[in-house]
């Protein structure tokens, strides 16, 4: 059995390898062929895609990936899925259409940026769609497939991208416009992908008899409300971080510096978060049907060897990013643009693989609001530090990505150490 779970581990880590890879094949393509000025637009409104993509997923997919892991009833929770879904895109859909305007106008300070904007409307069904399928899949324990999707994806977004910028692009919006589409391309090779396996697979519903529940839509909320809270917290300090950052000084000069930071720095720090990222997915439907089924030192043993693994090659990640800055920005984007950013983010970030694997564990432990209050604190302490620009300059967006980050993973860490040792000793 052990030997089993190693195996499917490595499989999976080596699926995601590749997914990662082809990634970090688009981050350096887009980093190669967006003018500076269109790569740094493409950064500012990256935090807003975010945000929406949170805000229309509302913790759905981890939702539903739980309640399939656990319930005999997959029919009625995946159309509760849908339906909750669809109503909430509608609404996030509406709300930002009208907002875009305004968005541009008073936070980005550019009409232009618009253009941008209503490329992120296509995305948010297509998104929340991909993330459904996932879980569908991930509940009924089929996570190769759900893994393997993100090959597609980058697939889909590398032809998309190739072709497109053979033709000649107008303006830097268009840059940017073109770089964001291609998420959306991407999407749609993905979920094609999970839909032709879906409808292959007839037999992923045969746990769909008795046990109707009528009250679904208010289990599903219970889940959700409370997982997304600490995506939604998140991904809206993404947000207002260029706002405040890009406000200080020299607004040309901070936006090329958010550029760096953005389009060269943070693709190589967080190479290695695929794994966790992965495992994640694995870990909350693996970790509940083994609780569920008293398997209890089988789970803990799966959460603490997951954890190892992501630990472990991000601390290789780091200690080669570290030693070797120069050479790794010459090696992929033929500039050493952000080598002593790089360096400062190195050692810090061996444990930012960790957090996805303590948020799916918190989650599965029912401790929901103690990761959403983590993120929370996490999170203030990032906006507070951003605020002290004027003194600090630049190292505010450094200080305040680190600290908030190592902030949040020591309190899940607190917290999983506590649960486990008052439940499962």
């Amino acid at each position: 059995m052990k030997k089993n779970i190693i195996y499917s581990t490595l499989f999976l880590i080596i699926i995601s390898s590749l997914s990662k890879v082809l990634s970090f094949i688009v981050r350096i393509y887009l980093a190669r062929k967006l003018p500076q000025v269109a790569l740094s637009d493409y950064s500012i409104v990256m935090p807003t895609l975010v945000f929406l993509i949170s805000l229309a997923q509302m913790g759905i997919p981890p939702a539903l990936s739980k309640i399939l892991a656990e319930s005999k009833n997959q029919l009625n929770g995946i159309l509760t899925a849908f339906i909750l879904s669809f109503m909430n895109n509608i609404l996030i859909i509406t709300i930002f259409i009208c907002l875009i305007p305004v968005l541009s106008n008073h936070l980005f300070h550019d009409l232009a940026f618009s253009r941008i904007l209503r490329s992120m409307i296509y995305m948010i069904p297509m998104v929340t769609l991909s993330g459904l399928l996932k879980a569908i899949l991930q509940g009924n324990q089929h996570h190769y497939i759900a893994s393997s999707s993100q090959i597609f994806e980058e697939v889909f977004r590398i032809f998309y991208l190739i072709i497109r910028f053979s033709y000649p692009v107008d303006s830097m919006m268009e840059y940017a416009s073109i770089a964001m589409f291609s998420i959306f391309i991407g999407e749609i090779g993905s979920t094609i992908y999970m839909l032709i396996f879906i409808f292959l697979k007839k037999n992923i519903f045969k746990r769909r008899q008795h046990d109707i529940k009528a009250n679904m839509f208010l289990e599903l909320l219970s889940l959700s409300l409370p997982m997304s809270a600490s995506r939604l917290i998140g991904s809206f300090t993404y947000f207002l971080e260029p706002i405040i950052f890009l406000s200080y000084f020299n607004h040309v000069q901070m936006e090329n510096i958010y550029g760096i930071f953005n389009g060269y720095v943070l693709p190589i720090i967080t190479i290695s978060s695929f794994v966790g990222m992965t495992l994640s997915g694995v870990l909350l439907p693996t970790f509940v049907y083994q609780k569920t089924h008293y398997h209890i030192k089988k789970a803990v043993h799966t959460f603490i060897s997951m954890s190892l693994i992501c630990l472990s090659i991000s601390f290789i990640c780091s200690l080669i990013t570290f030693l070797n800055p120069n050479q790794i920005l010459n090696l992929f984007y033929h500039t050493e643009q952000g080598s002593h950013i790089l360096r400062i983010f190195s050692i810090p970030f061996i444990f930012y693989s960790l957090q996805p694997i303590f948020s799916s564990i918190l989650h599965a432990l029912n401790l929901s609001k103690k990761a959403m209050f983590d993120t929370i604190i996490g999170c203030i302490l990032r906006l507070c530090i951003l605020l002290l620009t004027p003194f600090i300059h630049e190292y505010s967006l450094y200080f305040a990505i680190i600290i908030s980050m190592l902030t949040t993973t020591l309190l899940h860490a607190f917290h999983i150490y506590k649960s486990l040792k008052s439940n499962f000793s």
